[in-house]
């Protein structure tokens, strides 16, 4: 079978970044036992573990529910987003979302609804081949206490609804990004002022 041309790959890949919901349609349809997709990783939000140009494999397989610790991509604001699952809805308003957190944050995203999950991240691509992902590096006591408290509000307000979960979690990390760049300019990087974790 002949491979499709580069300009009909990205032609395709507009249409589907341009609709979620019918990309979600198309991911639904081709969902067998054993099928696949592959991707880059473009942003730095899972560095270590899959830093930029980090090529991925994703499981398309039947729908399964994402358990907390698998590295899933989804889909979020008209784009594929590829982090960590912190915490899986079992009840009441929460039921049927999933919490996610890139390796690098601290903040968790908005909750995304389990249907808005394409697949579990099932290999990344190393000089010997295909590998599993990794585990959560470790980070600094700082940087683990923010998180556990994000992540611990984030479920919270998941639970009392995911509107207002996803309002307050947008706006966590509109701040902490102005931070960042903040603190960014105003911080000279050296050994004495390292970048902040």
């Amino acid at each position: 079978m002949d491979q499709p041309s580069a300009e009909l790959v990205d032609a395709m890949g507009s249409l589907l970044r341009a609709d979620p919901a019918r990309a979600l349609a198309v991911a639904d349809r081709l969902r067998a036992p054993g099928r696949t997709f592959e991707s880059t990783v473009s942003g730095m939000s899972m560095w270590p573990v899959l830093p930029p140009g980090s090529r991925i494999r994703v499981a398309l397989e039947p729908r399964a529910r994402p358990a907390v610790g698998d590295i899933v991509a989804f889909l979020a604001g008209g784009q594929v987003v590829v982090h960590r699952v912190v915490h899986r809805g079992s009840a009441g308003a929460a039921r049927g979302h999933v919490v996610t957190l890139g390796d690098a944050t601290l903040v968790p995203d908005p909750p995304v609804p389990e249907t808005a999950v394409l697949g579990a991240v099932t290999g990344v691509w190393t000089a010997d081949g295909w590998a599993p992902a990794k585990g959560p590096p470790h980070r600094r006591l700082r940087a683990r206490a923010v998180r556990a408290l994000t992540t611990a509000a984030a479920v919270v307000l998941l639970r009392l609804d995911p509107g207002i979960a996803a309002r307050v979690l947008a706006g966590l990390h509109r701040a902490a990004g102005a931070l960042r760049g903040g603190l960014g300019r105003s911080r000279p990087r050296s050994p004495d002022h390292p970048a902040p974790t």
